[in-house]
């Protein structure tokens, strides 16, 4: 079932996990059609839309890619164009992230800077799916 953020006990799950290679974190992103911005938030005022807010998050994300302690690098961004096989969730965009571990995205987490992009996250997104992913060896 799509959310915004992880539960407790996934969150648990996910730091404490023994894998110490790359991750790669599939995102099936929904978004608002307005964006929900607090009251106190300056952008309030700017009537954008979710998608336009969640790019105000991606562009915050942009600038810790150069961070080597982080280390994000976007592999994939796209719309949604149709269903070709199921097709029970109406997905707008699909972003595919790798990280070089999972420490590298638990330190971007904690980042002062990330914390700041994230409420045009949380402004932008109705709901999501996030997927972890491992390269299978061979």
């Amino acid at each position: 079932m799509p959310a915004l953020q992880p539960t407790t006990d996934q969150m648990r799950t996910f730091a404490k996990d023994a894998h110490d290679g790359p991750i790669v974190m599939v995102n099936l992103l929904k978004f608002h059609d307005k964006a929900r911005y607090k009251d106190s938030d300056p952008e309030k005022a700017e009537n954008l839309t979710g998608e336009q807010a969640y790019n105000r998050y991606g562009k915050g994300l942009e600038a810790l890619s150069s961070d080597p302690k982080i280390g994000l690098k976007v592999l994939y961004a796209g719309e949604v164009n149709r269903f070709l096989i199921g097709g029970d969730e109406d997905w707008d965009r699909v972003l595919v992230v790798l990280y070089p571990s999972r420490q590298h995205m638990l330190t971007m987490m904690r980042d002062p800077r990330y914390q700041e992009a994230h409420r045009h996250r949380e402004a932008g997104l109705k709901h999501q799916d996030l997927i972890e992913t491992h390269q299978i060896p061979g």
